[in-house]
C-alpha cells in the first residue's frame, strides 16, 4: 500500500501506520501536503502504560519495534520431557507423561518434515531416556547444537517446578525458579540460571526456540528480558528487565503460571490425566491452528484456563523484542 501523502516514495507497512491508516512516516503525519524525500519511516516502541486496544490494533504507539519475522523458520528438533515421579510416591503426578505424548502427536501432525525428536519420561526402560538432571542437560545441549540460520526448536517440560534461593542477585524476589528432574526416586534441580545458560545463551543467531514449561512457579524460569502482560483479554503491556541480556537467537517462552503460583495437574476433556497449561495450549492450536499471532497465543491460552476456572496465569516472555502482531509458527 502506498502512503497517502503526495509523492511519498515509501510503502506502508501494515503494522506501522498512523491514525486512519493514511501515513507511513513522521513528515507525512505532520505536513502531508509538503512532503519531501527526507521523510523517514520510523520504528515504534510499545508504551507500557498504554495497552494495545484491539479495536485499533494498528495504533503505532501500541506496537513493538518491527523485527525480522519469525514465521519463516522451520522446526528442526523437539525435546519433550514429562515426569510423573513414579518412583517418588510423595510427589507423584498423573498427567505429565500424557502431556508430552499429546504434544508429540500435535507436532508430528503440523510438522511431518521434522524427524529429530527426543522424549524423556520416567516410565522409559532406557536409562538414557530417563528425565534425570544429566539427561535433560545433555539433551538441551543436543537441541541447540549444529543449528543453521532459519532453524527452530521446541522444548516442552511437564513436571514439578519450584523456587530456590537466588545465588547471583538477578531476582527481585531473591528466589530463582527451577524445575525438578528425577533420578531413581531422588529429585534433582535445574535452576533458571542454568536453563538460561544451557538454552537461551547457546541458541545461534537466526534461530528460534519455543519453550513451554507446564509447571509451578515458572513465570521467569528462563530469565528472559521482555515480559508481556495481559490485564484483560484484548490488552497487552510490555516490561523489560535490563538485568537479563538479549540473546543471539529468539526464544519465546510460555509458562504454566507466574512465579508465585502453582500449575494444575488435571484431566482433559476425555478425562485423561494431563496438565492444565498443555491442555489449554493444545485447545487453542486445535481451534485456531498453530500459526497464531503472538498476542492471541497469550490471550486465548489464558482465556481457556479462566473459563475452566483455573487460577493460574501463564506468562509470555521473550529474549528479543518481537512484534506481537507477527504470527507464531512452529
Amino acid at each position: 500500500m502506498d502512503c497517502a501523502s503526495k509523492n511519498c516514495p515509501y510503502k506502508i507497512n501494515p503494522n506501522v501506520l498512523y491514525s486512519e491508516n493514511k501515513y507511513c512516516c513522521i513528515a507525512c503525519k505532520k505536513t502531508p501536503n509538503k512532503h519531501n524525500k527526507s521523510c523517514k519511516q520510523v520504528k515504534f516502541t510499545i508504551n507500557p502504560t498504554n495497552p494495545i486496544n484491539p479495536s485499533n490494533p494498528l495504533n503505532p504507539t501500541n506496537l513493538l519495534n518491527p523485527t525480522n519475522p519469525l514465521n519463516s523458520s522451520k522446526l528442526k528438533k523437539a525435546l519433550l520431557v514429562g515426569i510423573n515421579y513414579i518412583e517418588n510416591p510423595a510427589n507423584m503426578l498423573r498427567g505429565c507423561i500424557n502431556d508430552v505424548r499429546n504434544m508429540q502427536t500435535k507436532l508430528l501432525n503440523v510438522n511431518p518434515e521434522c524427524k529429530e525428536y527426543r522424549i524423556l519420561t520416567d516410565d522409559s526402560s532406557n536409562l538414557l531416556l530417563k528425565p534425570t538432571r544429566k539427561n535433560i542437560v545433555d539433551n538441551i545441549d543436543w537441541l541447540v547444537r549444529n543449528l543453521k540460520d532459519g532453524d527452530s526448536v521446541f522444548f516442552h517440560y511437564s513436571g514439578h517446578g519450584g523456587l530456590t534461593p537466588d545465588t547471583n542477585g538477578d531476582e527481585v524476589s531473591k528466589m530463582d525458579s527451577c524445575i525438578y528432574p528425577i533420578n531413581t526416586g531422588k529429585i534433582e534441580v535445574i535452576t533458571d540460571d542454568e536453563l538460561r545458560l544451557l538454552l537461551v545463551d547457546k541458541l545461534p543467531t537466526g534461530c528460534k526456540a519455543f519453550v513451554v514449561l507446564d509447571c509451578c512457579h515458572s513465570g521467569s524460569a528462563l530469565d528472559l528480558r521482555y515480559v508481556y502482560g495481559a490485564p484483560e483479554y484484548g490488552k497487552l503491556i510490555m516490561s523489560q528487565n535490563d538485568k537479563y541480556p538479549k540473546s543471539n537467537g529468539s526464544v519465546i517462552f510460555l509458562s504454566g503460571c507466574d512465579d508465585q503460583q502453582t500449575a494444575a495437574d488435571t484431566v482433559d476433556k476425555n478425562n485423561v490425566p494431563s496438565g492444565a497449561l498443555t491442555n489449554a495450549l493444545l485447545d487453542v492450536w486445535n481451534q485456531y491452528g498453530t500459526n497464531i499471532k503472538f498476542k492471541y497465543l497469550l490471550w486465548d491460552v489464558r482465556d481457556v484456563l479462566k473459563k475452566k476456572k483455573y487460577t493460574q496465569i501463564p506468562q509470555l516472555s521473550c529474549s528479543t523484542n518481537i512484534n506481537l502482531n507477527d504470527e507464531f509458527r512452529l
